[in-house]
């Protein structure tokens, strides 16, 4: 039985990669997570009692953590999906994003040099290491032009896979994962903001009809965004899955554009998610001044410059035909099955409260 170590485990891609792996293998895996004096298991809730799935302590910030898990298991293949991931956090813990996302990927391959070396290492990429992009879509071919520090931290690290790659000769790649979401993302993301929010106002609004008595009517949450018109290639956290395996398992280290091939705006996504429960509203102001409001006046969505980026990425769109192509990749959810997908898993969510 091969032996898998997945990293991040209690995020949105480390979870639903064990998902993929427990249902299309029969390897044993491995699922790191960092102590907390709160643990944080929702995603991986359903994954207790699998006989196959074992939960260990690893600290990405700690070199001799990563070492001696990776000496202990001698991994077969080392996914590594944790990372500080928020690209507006990482203008405020710039040292943090480069610890865990750049100098612990040094870390990793250094102790898979030394006790691991036929182990095949997956980093994941990000669109944000294209950054201010000269052309459109984007492919693998594109330069590197990151515009925050969590970008750039990524490009580091993807420069330092490919120096192991070639020195050592290791399977060692860094694929290049385009805007993904769904229900596992964190609430801090612009696209689960919006879907949770969006479910928020549509409980609000089912206790403004029981109380449609009240005169005035009672205030309604308000979700704050910051540019509207950024636009950005979405698709199903669960469709990237299946393509990080088949490039794990490609005959060579070869490095992929993940991507749906679409550009949607964060406009298009808050519209799409409030047809999704139904609400007829009206816009009014410009920039900052844009207001989206209830047909009785009452507002429900505002632009907050606290949200504007530092250094905006107006828009990314990836190009996926290379990987379509050579290894057969293709997508399953498109724009608005994720939205829809998105509100209705947070409507759920929000009954059980």
């Amino acid at each position: 039985m091969k032996k898998i170590i997945i990293t991040g485990i209690t995020g949105q891609d480390g979870s639903h990669m064990v998902d993929y792996l427990l249902k299309n293998t029969k390897h044993q895996i491995f699922g790191t997570v960092r102590r907390l004096s709160t643990k944080n298991h929702e995603n991986i809730e359903h994954l207790k009692n699998i006989d196959r799935f074992s939960i260990i302590d690893m600290d990405l910030t700690d070199p001799h953590s990563i070492r001696n898990i990776i000496l202990d298991i001698k991994p077969d293949y080392f996914i590594n999906f944790a990372a500080q991931s928020f690209v507006a956090g990482s203008w405020k813990y710039p040292i943090q994003t480069w610890e865990t996302d750049a100098n612990a990927v040094l870390h990793i391959l250094e102790s898979i040099r030394r006790f691991a070396p036929d182990c095949r290492v997956y980093n994941a990429g990000s669109s944000e290491e294209f950054g201010e992009v000269i052309c459109s879509p984007q492919s693998e071919e594109h330069p590197l032009r990151p515009q925050s520090p969590y970008g750039a931290a990524k490009c580091a690290a993807r420069h330092i896979v490919r120096v192991y790659r070639e020195s050592y000769n290791l399977f060692a790649l860094q694929g290049w994962l385009f805007n993904h979401e769904g229900s596992r993302r964190g609430k801090d993301f612009v696209t689960r903001k919006i879907s949770h929010s969006i479910a928020k106002l549509k409980k609000a609004l089912e206790i403004d009809e029981v109380l449609s008595y009240s005169n005035p009517k009672p205030e309604l949450p308000v979700l704050y965004l910051g540019n509207l018109d950024a636009q950005r290639d979405w698709s199903d956290a669960e469709d990237f899955m299946e393509g990080v395996w088949l490039m794990l398992n490609n005959k060579e280290p070869k490095e992929y554009v993940l991507a749906s091939g679409e550009m949607h705006s964060v406009r298009s996504f808050l519209q799409e998610s409030l047809k999704c429960i139904g609400v007829k509203y009206k816009i009014s102001g410009e920039g900052v001044d844009e207001v989206f409001s209830l047909e009785d006046g009452r507002p429900i969505v505002k632009v907050s410059k606290e949200f504007y980026r530092l250094a905006e990425v107006d828009e990314l769109c990836g190009d996926p035909s290379l990987a379509e192509e050579e290894l057969n990749w293709k997508r399953k959810f498109n724009f608005k099955q994720l939205v829809s997908k998105m509100v209705k898993a947070d409507i759920e969510e929000l009954k059980k409260t």
